[in-house]
């Protein structure tokens, strides 16, 4: 599975993936998507079918639930949260890098299936 972070995520995460084996590009790394409009992100990574991590919660809730009402899907949102992931903490990366890739341990075989999904990442236990 191939993930896309969102602005807030720094490439430094991307590259740990990168280094453990998934295919993960960071916003950041990428000038054409740098700075775009919430719709036109979430486009961006369905077409590249890039499920995309971001903390905008309020904003992509909004833009799945409007896809959803026109029936039109997107290639998945995982959300974090800055008191389970503060970039303040000395291992902000490692900690996010490490969610990541369990959570694309435990569920790459079936949520390449799925459509639209969504869901929170979670510090391993």
């Amino acid at each position: 599975m191939r993930l896309l972070l969102d602005e807030m995520h720094a490439p430094a995460v991307a590259a740990w993936l990168r280094d453990l084996g998934w295919d993960v590009v960071a916003v950041k790394e990428r000038p054409d998507l740098v700075g775009l409009a919430d719709p036109d992100l979430l486009m961006a990574s369905t077409a590249d079918r890039r499920p995309l991590v971001t903390e905008n919660i309020k904003d992509f809730v909004a833009l799945d639930r409007q896809l959803a009402a026109r029936g039109e899907h997107h290639a998945g949102i995982a959300f974090t949260h800055p008191k389970r992931f503060p970039r303040s903490s000395r291992n902000h990366v490692s900690a996010l890098a490490d969610a990541a890739s369990a959570f694309l341990d435990r569920h790459t075989a079936r949520l390449q299936q799925v459509e639209s999904l969504i869901w929170w990442l979670e510090r391993p236990r």
